[in-house]
């Protein structure tokens, strides 16, 4: 059994979790409807084929499949949700890391040589980088904020 800490209750990470999972859920029509999200990013939308389309869906699958869930479970106020947010936040650190340079390359290739719009990969950008400040902030400035427990001996 556990007692949380009152401190560090872990009560602001709870809500970026939380609001970060229900976020998550907008990739959903990647998977149920991508050749219209597709065509909305895609420089070049008639080049658009089978594989295109199955890889937008495996990429919508592991947003909602598997970060959303790891979201929800870090929300939890337990000791493994407690444990677990740092696991979480470096995961998913580590993939804007990944992308964000990959999505800045995109934006500076010429239309004719680019798989996205300018537009697409700069706002793909803007929409990871402040999460990965975040994640480094608290991860490296504050991790009280993950929040803390007491393991409590039991009688």
């Amino acid at each position: 059994m556990v007692k949380l800490d009152p401190k560090h209750d872990g009560s602001t990470v709870r809500t970026a979790f939380l609001l970060e999972a229900i976020a998550n859920l907008l990739s959903f029509p990647l998977i149920t409807h991508p050749a219209l999200v597709l065509r909305l990013l895609l420089a070049h939308p008639s080049q658009m084929n089978p594989a295109s389309i199955l890889f937008a869906r495996l990429f919508g699958g592991v947003v909602v499949g598997f970060l959303t869930p790891a979201l929800l479970y870090g929300y939890r106020n337990t000791k493994r949700g407690i444990e677990s947010r740092k696991v979480t936040y470096l995961a998913l650190g580590l993939g804007e890391v990944v992308l964000i340079p990959l999505l800045l390359g995109e934006a500076s290739k010429p239309t004719s040589q680019a798989a996205l719009t300018s537009h697409a990969a700069i706002g793909a950008t803007g929409l990871l980088l402040p999460p990965l400040l975040w994640r480094l902030y608290v991860l490296g400035a504050r991790p009280d904020m993950l929040g803390r427990y007491t393991e409590l001996k039991r009688e």
